[in-house]
């Protein structure tokens, strides 16, 4: 059995690593990485190219844990679409990742009533500050609108990609943020620099 990760992992780190290995510790065969190709609520000015994002997923996960199913679909990456072209589709609910605070939002997607039907949501908690713990009575409205989804109680390195660009922006150290290989990676290839720096440097 199969879970599906998608994102934009721009870049993608740790904490997405360590998400994968202990929600495929759960009893999934394998965590399937899928990058997005042209996201839609991203901007394309903060979002480096889909070639790029894939190949530093690649280098995280393995080439074998990734998908690269939406460079081949109409833009932009609704996640309805993608669903309709896994394996999985019509057979099971395709098990899929989500974020505490994304599961939540989930009705403002498109097609909210076709992924309610076609997917079994992988809740990951985020990191509460000053004593706050997860809403149940939210999630009791979710249970009750008839989506399936189980809340993971799992440990992960609290770091977002979005800090990661900054620090990047800011010649700081990512050290310990992200994968060897894929710092190396946007090392050699000027990733998440300033504008001006890059018009100096390209």
């Amino acid at each position: 059995m199969n879970c599906y990760f998608f994102g934009t992992f721009n870049p993608i780190h740790l904490g997405h690593i360590e998400i994968a290995r202990q929600v495929k510790a759960c009893g999934f065969e394998h965590v399937i990485f899928v990058p997005a190709y042209i996201p839609p609520h991203k901007s394309t000015i903060e979002t480096i190219s889909y070639i790029h994002r894939l190949n530093m997923v690649k280098l995280a996960a393995g080439e074998e844990n990734v998908s690269d199913i939406e460079s081949k679909l109409k833009p932009p990456s609704y996640t309805y679409r993608t669903i309709q072209q896994l394996p999985e589709f019509k057979k099971e609910k395709i098990n899929f990742i989500i974020g505490y605070d994304q599961f939540f939002q989930i009705e403002n997607w498109r097609e909210p009533e076709f992924l309610k039907e076609n997917l079994n949501f992988i809740v990951i908690p985020r990191r509460f500050k000053n004593g706050q713990t997860i809403n149940k009575k939210a999630f009791e409205y979710f249970k009750n609108k008839g989506y399936s989804y189980k809340i993971l109680n799992i440990d992960f390195l609290d770091v977002s990609s979005e800090a990661i660009r900054k620090y990047l922006q800011n010649n700081e150290d990512i050290t310990g943020l992200v994968p060897k290989e894929v710092k190396e990676y946007i090392e050699n290839n000027g990733l998440y620099r300033k504008l001006a720096q890059r018009k100096l440097i390209d």
